[in-house]
């Protein structure tokens, strides 16, 4: 083997990963269409009450140097790029909402965004989905709030921790800064539980990094292995982390955060219990140096931002490379259930018995159903609800 190969074999194997079929969009994956016809999204904006937990629950965004930051999607991203339908016939090179919106079934459809100049609109945009479950120490059914905040990024770079030596290899194939254009399944999702008498109280925060999610439980001044303390001001801090965007748990100096592409048996017994890296790990790095103040926004959750079936950025020659539909899309229709989001991704380092549930989940293969029992378990003897 060639010394470039050697240099270039990691790059192919993450540009191929995942990309079975390049063709078709993520938004085709078997079972989406199934749980969108069980789960429609809804048109109406979130009430009153729900918008004044959205403001009370903001989280504190940390960025680096030299970050440009969150964008609006519509005015900084959206209107400034050419929009193409299935046939690749041009729609519109002045492309806006309602247009966007027009075109959000077809799987085909792709909007390239040409960055132009000016100033940008930092927004944050709000949520609130609401579940009932069966909560393992109630007697009935608990009603759930989850309250997911995305940010959009104009592109999505490589984590920053990529060794040097891969880093040449993959700078001769792509930009690293702009591996794809758009960046919005970065999330944080705060799940809320009811209180008698009480308004809900936060119990978990869960962030979307890369292909997968990792959930802190939430404490009023206590943290230890998988939980966080919830400030007093109840906005948790967010930190973004240079190049890929990824959300962290703020932590006010330069850290190397381990992450991997997805949450398999492999990379998860490498992140969590020491096993052998897989050719995808790579550190993300977050070293916080400005606070922003992005304005908190919200948009229907049947929105073309939301639900888009095409790319919602360039396609690309390699694999790898093409923009995202949704940012519903984000993870596999089996883990779409915000309860499954919440609960298979608790764990902390060293967590044996977590690797063990999560590795059978993938006995036969990705999942295409899952009982969150065990996981829920788990959680549970640790999150007294007064239920």
């Amino acid at each position: 083997m060639t010394f470039l190969r050697r240099l270039l074999m990691p790059a192919m194997i993450l540009l191929v990963t995942g990309c079975e079929d390049r063709a078709k969009n993520f938004s085709q994956y078997p079972g989406f269409a199934e749980w969108y016809a069980t789960n429609p999204p809804i048109s109406t904006p979130p009430t009153a009450e729900q918008v004044a937990l959205l403001k009370r629950y903001q989280p504190r965004i940390f960025l680096p140097a030299q970050h440009e930051g969150p964008i609006d999607f519509y005015r900084d991203y959206i209107g400034s790029g050419i929009l193409l339908d299935g046939n690749g016939e041009e729609v519109s090179s002045a492309v806006d909402q309602r247009i966007l919106n027009d075109h959000k079934a077809d799987p085909a459809a792709v909007f390239t965004h040409r960055p132009g100049g000016g100033d940008v609109e930092p927004k944050i945009y709000g949520r609130l989905d609401e579940r009932a479950i069966d909560w393992p120490t109630c007697d009935a059914p608990v009603t759930l709030s989850f309250l997911t905040y995305h940010l959009v990024f104009r592109y999505s770079g490589l984590p920053a921790g990529v060794p040097v030596w891969q880093s040449v290899g993959l700078g001769l194939i792509g930009d690293l800064d702009d591996w794809h254009q758009l960046d919005h399944y970065t999330a944080v999702t705060l799940t809320l539980a009811p209180e008698a008498s009480k308004a809900p109280r936060p119990i978990a925060a869960t962030f979307q990094q890369h292909n997968y999610q990792r959930t802190y439980l939430l404490d009023q001044g206590t943290t230890g292995p998988g939980r966080l303390a919830l400030p007093t001001d109840d906005r948790l801090k967010v930190d973004v982390a240079i190049r890929s965007n990824e959300l962290y748990p703020h932590v006010q100096e330069r850290l190397a955060r381990p992450a991997v592409s997805f949450l398999d048996p492999e990379s998860a017994a490498y992140m969590v219990a020491d096993g052998p890296a897989p050719w995808l790990a790579a550190d993300d790095i977050t070293d916080p140096i400005k606070e922003i103040k992005p304005e908190l926004t919200f948009l229907p959750q049947d929105d073309a931002f939301y639900v888009f079936q095409g790319w919602l950025g360039e396609r690309r020659r390699l694999p790898g490379r093409d923009g995202p539909p949704g940012a519903d899309y984000n993870t596999l229709p089996a883990m779409k259930p915000l309860v499954n989001q919440m609960v298979l991704s608790w764990w902390s380092e060293g967590d044996r018995d977590w690797l063990q549930h999560y590795e059978a989940l993938f006995q036969d293969g990705r999942p295409t159903s899952i009982d969150p029992a065990p996981f829920l378990d788990r959680i549970a003897d640790e999150v007294g609800l007064d239920c």
